[in-house]
């Protein structure tokens, strides 16, 4: 598929899967470049957008399709002639089970605010899946629909759901990126008080992007904590040391995954695109996964780092990690 974007005399920068959005945004001048020549396979899932002078970032004027994107108000999406959502991401029925609000002990007096979702007609000890980033997953990807599909379909076990978000958004990085004080919260508090809150017979991790990597070193710390690890676009690169997850070549993840040949008591489910930066160190860690790991699945699609493409891949995730 070729793309011919026209530039808008207005735009001064250029944000789209290819420049990893904002991090690497390309300068761009309507009158030296008039039309932006971009080609995609034809499975594609492509977002981008323009910076206006006044550092607003805005759609491509030229396009009605706008992207789900929680990051940026107005963002062009572009669907390749052979893209499909997967069935499940398009699901708009309202779950049948119920949502609890829960605050469970975080250390030191703290709380943390959890939602857990119990599907219908569940009752006594079962799996819990517990999401970083939960009110995302939550309420933009629509998990609950998503696992009382799957449950229905005979391809995930019941199970209950606890979306577990930081502490508030600005320490997001601090958090999930090797927060050594998170860590202990959940190891020490956040984790203990959510098994017995629901009862879970095993704990499965969930997450996106610093969500995914947070839940790999929770697992790493501890490896029979966890029976099941999903990672979705997992930031592996980066350090304890150097805490940049982008720009960089070094990963944390990767040099401990590769250290030795021990097996690791996990299935896992991961997933990435190939246009999100993350997609060589996701190849790499992915050889490791495959050979230490209990089981291990691993999805490659023509998209970048975003939750249209984390939506497309949860279905499959959930399934992989809750099979009967």
């Amino acid at each position: 598929m070729h793309l011919a974007i026209s530039v808008p005399p207005w735009a001064r920068t250029w944000l789209s899967d290819h420049t990893d959005m904002h991090r690497r945004e390309r300068p761009i001048d309507a009158s030296v470049t008039p039309v932006l020549e971009v080609d995609l396979p034809d499975d594609a899932y492509y977002e981008y957008a323009f910076r206006d002078g006044a550092g607003l970032v805005r759609a491509d004027p030229g396009r009605e399709a706008r992207a789900e994107n929680s990051w940026y108000d107005a963002v062009t999406a572009v669907r390749g002639p052979t893209y499909a959502p997967h069935p499940l991401a398009e699901l708009r029925d309202e779950p049948r089970g119920t949502v609890r609000r829960l605050r469970v002990p975080a250390g030191g007096g703290a709380t943390r605010r959890v939602a857990l979702y119990e599907p219908a007609g569940l009752t006594g000890p079962a799996p819990l899946v517990v999401a970083h980033d939960g009110t995302a997953y939550l309420r933009v990807a629509r998990l609950p629909t998503v696992l009382d599909a799957l449950i229905d379909a005979g391809r995930a076990v019941p199970a209950r759901v606890a979306f577990l978000d930081p502490r508030t958004p600005a320490v997001r990085t601090e958090e999930y990126g090797f927060g050594e004080a998170y860590q202990a919260s959940l190891a020490e508090h956040v984790l203990p008080a959510l098994r017995r809150e629901a009862a879970a017979t095993e704990l499965v991790a969930l997450g996106a992007s610093l969500g995914g990597l947070a839940w790999f070193e929770a697992a790493w710390r501890d490896p029979t904590a966890f029976a099941g690890l999903a990672l979705q676009s997992p930031a592996f690169l980066g350090t304890p040391t150097d805490r940049r997850f982008h720009g960089v070549e070094t990963s944390w993840a990767a040099e401990v995954l590769e250290a030795d040949d021990a097996p690791l008591p996990w299935r896992v489910y991961q997933e990435v695109g190939r246009f999100d930066w993350l997609h060589e160190v996701g190849v790499r860690t992915a050889e490791r996964f495959a050979a230490r790991a209990t089981d291990h699945r691993f999805d490659v699609r023509s998209a970048g780092h975003n939750w249209t493409f984390w939506r497309d891949g949860l279905g499959e995730a959930l399934a992989f990690v809750l099979a009967p």
